[in-house]
């Protein structure tokens, strides 16, 4: 077998890289995009598929588009801009709804249209290094290289708010000056009421807390804590969420890794009780705090190790809810997952940053009785490989659990 071959490039890996067929074994090709003809050198083999380094496109693909950012080629934050974005959005629901339907039961499932929207200037949060390199002894401010602990300078970025990039701009020279051969971060996030920053450099501390609105809530959040980096998809997330949990003012609803009540708080205002529950102090306290700002006394916050047992919390013993939503990090849900038929709710929504977790709990709620209703992307991180998913989850009439103990006939 030649090392270097002629490959055309019929799909895309969850992670970027180009996928062709030589002898029907998968190569996987970084940089080549579906529909390209290349030139690559076959670097690796392994028992299911081998991978080739790009040498030349012979014939480009028409999904194949010119990066917008100069530093695309350098910088580790985007891994797409050399993938049209509707080419982008195609195919990272294709290889989530492949992936889902040949691992769990996906016969009553029905597709969603995926969430879109801005492809530039969409970010409102940014974690920035701040280093001098050991190799030119340079001060830089920017995000890491492809592959690698180096940072990349960045004066502007075109995927980050116009009032990010302006602040960046006011702020570089002042921040560049304080950086010594420790690495630090600073991190900037765009509210409603101002830019705020926090991270290791001198900065005047911001005399309120930060907060954006949602659904005509005003929600306030630490700003050095977590908020969805996209508020234009955030509002559409939370507005399917509350679509697909199928609400009815009686209802009794669980959030479960809620943070500052992202989705509690709206769910609330259309319930009778919502519960939500996350793990850390500061969030619950501000996630209580905003519930009494927005006068949501139905809402109530509790803080839990979702990972340990909680068989023996307040809001989980003896317990009833008609509605549970999870919004796990990447590490999934799947402990609380084998405890959550106890609960007896007949509908779930799960939002998912990592298909491979979300997947492995699904089998778990199976096992419960639960089956996969609806699914679909959410493009939250254009022009990266990173996604967002939401899917539903409907009680059936009988379990795996329910048929072990039902006891024999007797005759």
């Amino acid at each position: 077998m030649k090392n270097i071959q002629q490959f055309t490039i019929e799909g895309i890996t969850h992670d970027g890289r180009g996928v062709a067929r030589l002898d029907g074994k998968a190569v996987f090709i970084d940089g080549a995009v579906p529909g390209d003809v290349v030139n690559a050198r076959l670097v690796e083999h392994q028992p299911k598929f081998d991978v080739a380094q790009l040498l030349e496109i012979e014939q480009p693909s028409a999904e194949r588009t010119a990066p917008f950012c100069e530093h695309y080629n350098t910088c580790g934050g985007c891994q797409l801009q050399h993938l049209t974005l509707d080419a982008q959005r195609y195919w990272k629901a294709e290889n989530f709804i492949t992936r889902l339907t040949q691992a769990v039961d996906a016969k009553q499932c029905q597709i969603a249209a995926p969430l879109i929207g801005a492809g530039q200037a969409y970010r409102r949060r940014a974690r920035f290094g701040l280093a001098i390199s050991k190799h030119d002894k340079q001060a830089r401010l920017g995000f890491r290289q492809k592959a690698s602990n180096e940072l990349v300078d960045i004066p502007h970025c075109p995927v980050l708010s116009d009032t990010l990039n302006a602040t960046l701009a006011a702020q570089r020279e002042e921040w560049l000056s304080q950086a010594s051969r420790a690495y630090k971060e600073i991190t900037l996030v765009e509210a409603d009421n101002g830019v705020f920053v926090s991270g290791a450099v001198e900065q005047t501390p911001a005399p309120h807390m930060p907060f954006y609105t949602l659904d005509g809530l005003q929600l306030r959040f630490p700003s050095d804590g977590f908020i969805q980096v996209n508020a234009d998809i955030n509002r559409q997330m939370v507005k399917q969420a509350l679509e697909w949990l199928e609400l009815q003012p009686q209802h009794r609803v669980l959030d479960l890794f809620c943070g500052i009540g992202n989705f509690t708080l709206p769910i609330g205002r259309q319930v009778k009780q919502a519960i939500g529950v996350e793990g850390l102090e500061e969030l619950v306290a501000t996630a209580n705090d905003n519930a009494k700002d927005n006068q949501l006394p139905q809402c109530q916050f509790y803080k839990t190790d979702l990972f340990d047992d909680v068989s023996h919390q307040r809001w989980f013993k003896k317990q009833r809810y008609d509605r549970v939503l999870l919004d796990p990090g990447r590490q999934g849900a799947f402990e609380i997952s084998k405890t959550l038929h106890q609960l007896k709710p007949e509908l779930i929504v799960y939002v998912s940053c990592n298909a491979a977790t979300l997947i492995r709990d699904i089998k778990e709620l199976e096992k419960q009785g639960y089956r996969l209703t609806r699914a679909g992307l959410i493009d939250m991180f254009p022009h990266t490989t990173h996604t967002e998913v939401m899917v539903q989850l409907k009680k059936t009439k009988t379990t795996q659990t329910d048929r072990k103990k039902r006891p024999a006939f007797k005759f």
